[in-house]
């Protein structure tokens, strides 16, 4: 999912849960859970030419997630300490 898509779908109250989950390869991808017409669907944020987003730093997440209309989201930061994310 791209930011455009991710704005309309925040502005219509689909967004459910956003996660920004640490990656063990460094940075932070972002996965926003939403409603559709079929249920509940699980998605990462894309570039705009395609493949996962990964944002170098939290604050670079946040700011993003921010321009879209969203101020909240849960941080899994397992990586950090070595751990592999559930």
């Amino acid at each position: 999912m791209q930011v455009p898509k991710l704005k309309v779908l925040a502005e219509a109250g689909a967004v459910r849960e956003v996660e920004v989950i640490h990656q063990a390869a460094g940075g932070w991808a972002v996965w926003i859970t939403y409603t559709s017409r079929g249920g509940e669907r699980r998605a990462v944020l894309e570039r705009q030419r395609g493949g996962v987003r990964v944002f170098a730093t939290l604050d670079a997440a946040a700011r993003c997630l921010a321009g879209a209309g969203l101020t909240a989201f849960r941080v899994n930061a397992a990586g950090l300490a070595g751990e592999e994310a559930p």
